[in-house]
Order: structure tokens, then sequence, then C-alpha cells
């Protein structure tokens, strides 16, 4: 798939419709693989820490999950480029009812995990192979072969990670080695956001790259300051896409 690039990593070129279609493809084809839905901070993140960078590029795609990463897609030229955010994608592929794909979650509560199998069976006839909960743990402590075990007896050819990035991204690379034929996707707040609990940020704000100024939870001053850092790396970010462009790279190199 086509991709571009953003300081040291890689963002699929894709948009709702495409990403879709691709994660069911995978799924039912039993391709398998992980998929990082990026955001700003995490390509920031992946500028500071390397082993992040790589995960990032060893994954089946990397969804721009945010207003300025498609800027940024259309700096390059790639104007097909559109927000694809965890929640959405979630939603839509549990909402098409019969269509080969059958879903693992896991993470949150079992009372989330059971209101969004019965919300999902009962209004859309979606198809659950199971879900569970996971373990309050650092990512290096889980049971990656025994939670590969339930998902394997279980039938399911795609599983949804409901963490926080970059952990849930480390955990799908991780479980990934012992599922090859399993598709994973890390949608953080996804579930709750599914059944209601959570609300996103209004379509305003996501349009102008400031939704998650209305769901950060670090306090005004951190977050202004965050939005600050973030600013400044997107200008860079820019630059060196334009300076890319100008010195004639394109936009997979």
């Amino acid at each position: 798939m086509e991709r571009f690039r953003i300081g040291k990593v890689f963002i699929t070129c894709t948009n709702p419709q495409e990403a879709d279609e691709q994660i069911s493809k995978a799924a039912v084809a039993k391709t398998g693989g992980y998929i990082c839905v990026s955001n700003l901070r995490m390509v920031m993140y992946a500028g500071e820490h390397e082993d992040y960078a790589r995960l990032m590029d060893r994954s089946f795609m990397n969804l721009p999950d945010g207003t300025p990463l498609t800027w940024l897609g259309h700096l390059w030229g790639r104007k097909n480029v559109a927000v694809t955010n965890g929640p959405g994608v979630f939603h839509r592929l549990l909402s098409t009812g019969d269509t080969g794909l059958k879903h693992y979650l896991l993470g949150d509560t079992q009372e989330v995990v059971d209101t969004i199998i019965e919300k999902y069976s009962k209004e859309h006839g979606t198809s659950f192979a199971g879900g569970s909960t996971l373990p309050f743990a650092d990512v290096d402590d889980f049971d990656y072969e025994g939670i590969a075990s339930e998902v394997k007896e279980s039938g399911a050819n795609i599983i949804w990670t409901a963490m926080r990035a970059p952990k849930q991204d480390e955990f799908n690379a991780r479980l990934s080695k012992y599922l090859p034929n399993v598709v994973m996707v890390g949608v953080g707040r996804a579930f709750r956001i599914s059944i209601g609990e959570v609300t996103m940020a209004s379509t305003w704000a996501q349009k102008a790259g400031i939704g998650g100024f209305f769901i950060r939870k670090k306090g005004i001053l951190p977050t202004l300051l965050w939005y600050l850092k973030a600013s400044i790396h997107l200008v860079g970010y820019s630059i060196q896409i334009i300076w890319r462009r100008f010195t004639g790279h394109n936009s997979n190199e």
C-alpha cells in the first residue's frame, strides 16, 4: 500500500472506505498483521523512541487518525488521504453484519465487552468469536501465549484492543507473533464510545485539528503546552515535506 513520510515514520495513504476494505480483506484472507491508529502524538512519540518507530514500520497499516496527519498527506500531494480514526473503523466494521469477520474484543471491563457484544449482535447481526478483559500489567508481563491460545480456539480473525497508545500497539505487535493469521487493531477509547459512555470531540474541533484539546484530562495549562509543542512539530514536519519534494524525493522514501 502507498504511504507518506512524516518525520521518522510512514502513514498509510488511505481513507475510511479504503481502510475498511483492506482490513476486512486481510482478516477474511487470514493475512494477519497489526494496525496502528496513528495520530500526531504517536508520530512525535516515534520520533523520540526508535523501538516504536520500528514497530510502526513493521505494521500492516498506520491509519491517519487526526486532521493534522491528513494535512501533511495532502502536502505530499496525497489527496485521497482522509481522517481514519479508531472509533470510526471499529463501529463501521462491527456494523456491517455478515461479512466473514469474526470479532474478538480484548480489554476494558467485562461489562463493557458484554454490552458491545449484545448491542452489535442485536442491532447488526455481528459475528463475535469472543471477548475478554486484560489484567492491568506492563506490556512485558502479559501471558501472550495464553491469550493467543484462547483466540485461536475461538476462531476469531480480527482482534480489537482497547488500550492507550503506544501500549496497545506494543501489545498487538507482540501478540501477532503468536497469531500470524489474525488482524489486530488498537482502538483506544472506541469500546466506550461505541456504547455511548464516552463522547468524541465535536466535528468542528476535529476538522480544526484540536479535537484532543476537549478530551485531554491533564488540565488547561499542560494541554496548552502540549499543543504548543505539537504545533512546533507540525510546522517542522511541513518544512521537511516541502524540502523533500523540492529535492526530488517522493512520499514513500
